[in-house]
């Protein structure tokens, strides 16, 4: 065996299974971070509006990413990793919002979570981590594939008393 050969074996030896092989969503996982949460708001607006619900759009440099049925909204975007957890990066409790929403997208389904901003802040939704060390302003909250819910049900969800006025 070449050292070739040999270093080739063992750096199959450590890859992880790659659950995306030949999944029809797996154009998302080649996007950057930016793009992936950039597609994953504008699939929440697309789809929250196709069920009729009112959204407006946060834009860029605004407070929050956007308006669903008149409530503030923050979304995050990940995608599920090869231990069947999704890693919502970014989560910041100094912005104007009303609820995280999470969007997680599967090799062949897409699925949600979504919480108070205070139920996030006092852990509820999830142990905050920190995003780098020394610094308290973004965070990342893990979520196991069983913590979310199918895509399907957030209209309903979005219409239930959670959001209600």
């Amino acid at each position: 065996m070449t050292s070739i050969q040999l270093l080739i074996k063992i750096i199959k030896e450590h890859v992880p299974e790659d659950i995306w092989q030949g999944s029809p969503l797996i154009g998302y996982r080649y996007l950057g971070n930016t793009n992936r949460g950039e597609i994953g708001e504008e699939f929440v607006r697309r789809y929250v509006k196709s069920a009729g619900i009112e959204v407006t759009k946060g834009g860029r440099t605004a407070k929050t990413d956007m308006r669903i049925a008149g409530r503030r909204f923050e979304v995050k975007t990940a995608s599920l990793g090869a231990k069947g957890t999704f890693q919502f990066n970014h989560v910041r409790l100094d912005r104007d919002y009303k609820y995280l929403l999470c969007l997680g997208i599967c090799p062949d389904k897409i699925v949600f979570n979504m919480w108070r901003k205070g139920d996030v802040a006092e852990g509820r939704a999830g142990s905050l981590v920190r995003m780098a060390e020394g610094q308290a302003v973004t965070y990342k909250i893990t979520k196991k594939l069983t913590d979310m819910m199918p895509i399907d049900d957030l209209p309903k969800t979005l219409r239930s008393k959670k959001i209600a006025r």
